[in-house]
C-alpha cells in the first residue's frame, strides 16, 4: 500500500483533513508526519486530535518531533509561556507525554525522514538531534555518500510550491526534498500543504482551507 509523507501542518486542521481525503489515505496506507503539528495556524488542538484519533483507530502513522513541539516541551520545563499553542488543561499532560516520545527521525526503505534536515558533515548525521530540529540553509554544501541510495525528506524551511515540485522532479538524482510549502503562511507561492507519495514520488498539494 502507498506510503505518504506530510510535514509542517502548523495548526491547519481542516487543510490536513482535506489533504488526507484528496490522496485517498486509508487504513492500510503508511503515513509519515515530519513534525510541526502545532503553532501558527488556528487549530493546533484539532490537528493533534485527528492524529490521535487515527492512531487509536489502528492507522499506520509514524510521527516525528519538530522544533515547535520541542519549543512547547521546553517552555513547560522552564515554567515559561509557550510561544503560541497552549494545550487545554485536560489535554496538557497527554500532549506533553505524546511529544516526549516522538522520535527525531525515521528510516523506511529508500528514504530517511526528519523534520529540518541532517548535518551531513558528520560521520553519523543521526547523532545530531539539534540539527534534526533546527538546521537551515545546509543543502548547498553537502555530499550524499552517507545517504547511499536513499532520499532525504524533510520540512522546516518553507518553500514555494514551484520549488517543491522542482525538487520532486529532480529525484532521485538530487536525493533531497523539502516538503514544507508554508501552509500557515501568506507569502507568495506558499499557503499549501503537500503530501509526497514515497512509492511514486508524486507530490499532491492542497491550498490552505483554514
Amino acid at each position: 500500500m502507498p506510503r505518504y509523507a506530510i510535514t509542517d501542518i502548523h495548526g491547519c486542521a481542516r487543510t490536513f483533513a482535506a489533504l488526507l481525503e484528496r490522496i485517498g489515505y486509508g487504513r492500510e496506507d503508511e503515513l509519515f508526519l515530519l513534525g510541526d503539528y502545532i503553532d501558527r495556524g488556528p487549530d493546533s488542538a484539532g490537528v493533534l486530535r485527528r492524529i490521535w484519533r487515527l492512531q487509536g483507530q489502528g492507522h499506520r502513522i509514524v510521527c516525528l518531533r519538530g522544533n515547535h513541539e520541542q519549543m512547547l516541551l521546553d517552555a513547560h520545563a522552564r515554567g515559561h509561556t509557550p510561544w503560541d499553542y497552549q494545550p487545554e488543561a485536560l489535554e496538557l499532560q497527554q500532549t506533553l507525554h505524546w511529544i516526549e516520545h516522538l522520535p527525531y527521525y525515521h528510516e523506511t526503505p529508500g528514504y530517511v525522514l526528519v523534520h529540518a534536515g541532517l548535518n551531513l558533515g558528520l560521520a553519523d548525521p543521526l547523532s545530531d538531534t539539534q540539527a534534526m530540529l533546527w538546521i537551515r540553509d545546509w543543502e548547498r554544501e553537502v555530499t550524499y555518500e552517507w545517504l547511499a541510495d536513499r532520499i532525504l525528506v524533510y520540512g522546516h524551511t518553507p518553500r514555494p510550491v514551484r520549488e517543491v515540485r522542482r525538487a520532486a522532479d529532480l529525484l532521485p538524482g538530487r536525493p533531497l526534498i523539502c516538503l514544507d510549502s508554508g501552509c500557515a503562511m501568506q507569502a507568495p507561492g506558499m499557503g499549501h500543504l503537500a503530501a509526497l507519495n514515497l512509492d511514486t514520488r508524486e507530490v499532491t498539494f492542497i491550498e490552505r482551507q483554514d
